[in-house]
């Protein structure tokens, strides 16, 4: 199955962020479009490896804002809108206490979210796919590569220049003996490696759906 060369077109789907491993970023949302380009490397009955690189022109990360702020007090509600500000977590308890008179009363954050989008280039990457003659192949990946938006994320003060690394298992089903779909899962992290003022992370569990093309 399959052949030397491999042409992909993939999507990408994180609908949360959380301490995983390394990064502390909270909440946040990833999707991507792009295509990837694969080299066999070497092949045997049990065991294909590829050189893997991909490249993502759509990247678009949904990050948590502070937008104002809210207080019941008295039987009345008064909200304080404020610019949107990205924080790492989202913290559903008080921020402060308000008093009238007599009465006193918790105030509490307001979120929203916000939308960034980026591009990244994964150069370096290598899969290690089972069973290469068989329709269904299960394989185990690796990316590495940056991305690169027109603002800091994961929040302000960090860096429009992240790092990202990827791996996890994959299971690829043949549909002709050159066109496959492969799903998997992955764990993906984002960071700027310290080259920011801030550099809080994202670790997120990612599906990704590849249509490949052999040749």
């Amino acid at each position: 199955m399959g052949g030397a060369d491999r042409f992909g077109f993939s999507a990408t789907w994180s609908p949360d962020s959380s301490h995983i491993l390394i990064g502390l970023s909270q909440q946040r949302r990833t999707w991507t479009l792009g295509a990837e380009y694969a080299h066999r490397l070497n092949s045997s009955g049990r065991v294909r490896f590829e050189y893997e690189g991909s490249v993502l022109p759509l990247y678009e990360e949904t990050d948590p804002t502070v937008t104002g702020t809210t207080v019941t007090i008295g039987g009345q509600t008064f909200n304080t809108p404020q610019t949107p500000v990205r924080v790492v977590a989202v913290a559903h308890g008080p921020v402060g206490t308000a008093t009238e008179g007599e009465l006193s009363a918790p105030i509490y954050a307001v979120f929203g979210r916000q939308d960034t989008y980026a591009w990244s280039l994964a150069p370096l990457g290598i899969r290690a796919s089972l069973f290469p003659r068989r329709r269904i192949q299960p394989s185990l990946g690796l990316d590495a590569g940056f991305v690169v938006s027109h603002r800091d994320i994961p929040i302000d003060n960090a860096d429009q220049f992240n790092y990202m690394f990827a791996f996890g298992p994959a299971v690829e089903l043949f549909v002709n003996p050159k066109t496959s779909w492969r799903l998997e899962y992955m764990y993906r992290h984002l960071s700027n490696a310290g080259e920011g003022a801030l550099n809080p992370g994202i670790d997120q569990g990612v599906v990704r759906v590849t249509l490949n093309l052999y040749r």
